[in-house]
């Protein structure tokens, strides 16, 4: 039996592009049909409504790129890896670094889509940036990655971005209301900036990695938004939060430090708005996140993003200020 997850057929593609890019997607198996949904097969547990059916195997060569390595190193090289654009960054367990160079031949050899690989040595520096190192495929970490009818164009080894968050930035998009004052307090190159500003809001995207206004600038360009519907302030939030206004809806994406900011950002929500907060937190210990935003806070959404190591998981809450 192969777990699937279960989307209704007008989120089907969506689904299969997320799963696809956090490796969670087992292409050994077809996806199945049933009563107006998909079933995506899984290689492991993803959040959403899972199902065990009798897979359907496929009869082409299958991209777990796993099948090309010797068995010595096959099983405890992990299946799972991020795309971006046209790289795999993939995390390897230091004892089997010595045998990168064959595993990016066989990741390349396995998805057509990919041609390079970068090893992820981990998030790193005040700016939240993975540091990589290639060992596949020709150098330079600039390309270019679709997401949700988007383009997002920047070097991923200078500028924070996270694939795994595709299916958050598409779920937010659904909530705005034109003309919406919108504060994305950690930006990076402004993927939800771009996503929201598409869908009809005023955003403000703060950030203060310099690399990031230039890839944000040429993003918001490239995705067709007009200067009028966003700004760009490059700096420390808390060296600009003299400057920022009142807002409609906040997101705050630094899942190691959120906490430390809600006390500075929580004055600039009106009553009605909406704070997208994401931190990573052992999985029994929300209630103390709660009690972070004090009584006037409503909870009116959380998810688990996806887990972070084995005890914890990046979460969302969706904040409601009354």
């Amino acid at each position: 039996m192969i777990k699937h997850l279960k989307v209704p057929e007008s989120e089907a593609q969506n689904a299969k592009d997320f799963l696809d890019s956090i490796g969670a997607l087992n292409t050994d198996f077809l996806p199945s049909k049933e009563d107006g949904s998909i079933l995506w097969p899984l290689n492991f547990d993803v959040e959403g409504e899972l199902v065990e059916l009798e897979g359907i195997p496929v009869t082409n060569v299958s991209r777990d790129y796993r099948r090309k390595l010797p068995n010595k190193f096959r099983d405890v090289s992990p299946r799972a890896f991020d795309i971006f654009g046209e790289i795999a960054i993939i995390k390897l367990p230091e004892e089997i670094h010595k045998f990168s160079e064959p595993i990016a031949m066989a990741l390349i050899q396995s998805n057509p889509n990919v041609t390079k690989v970068a090893l992820d040595l981990g998030v790193k520096g005040p700016y939240r940036i993975r540091e990589l190192k290639l060992i596949g495929g020709e150098s330079g970490f600039v390309t270019t990655h679709k997401e949700n009818g988007l383009k997002f164009k920047l070097d991923i080894s200078k500028v924070y971005f996270s694939p795994r968050l595709a299916m958050e930035r598409q779920r937010l998009s659904r909530l705005v209301v034109p003309e919406e004052r919108i504060l994305d307090a950690f930006a990076g190159a402004a993927p939800f900036s771009i996503t929201l500003a598409k869908s009809g809001g005023k955003v403000t995207a703060v950030d203060a990695n310099p690399e990031t206004e230039m890839w944000a600038e040429e993003n918001f360009n490239l995705n067709l938004i007009p200067r009028s519907d966003y700004e760009f302030i490059c700096s420390k939030i808390e060296d600009t939060i003299e400057n920022l206004s009142a807002y409609d809806r906040i997101i705050m994406n630094n899942p190691t430090k959120s906490l430390d900011y809600v006390n500075l950002l929580t004055p600039l929500l009106r009553r009605g708005g909406v704070i997208h907060f994401y931190c990573i937190l052992p999985r029994d210990q929300t209630d103390v996140l709660l009690s972070t935003f004090g009584p006037e806070f409503e909870l009116t959404f959380m998810r688990e993003v996806h887990p972070y190591s084995p005890t914890t998981s990046m979460m969302v809450f969706d904040m409601k200020k009354n």
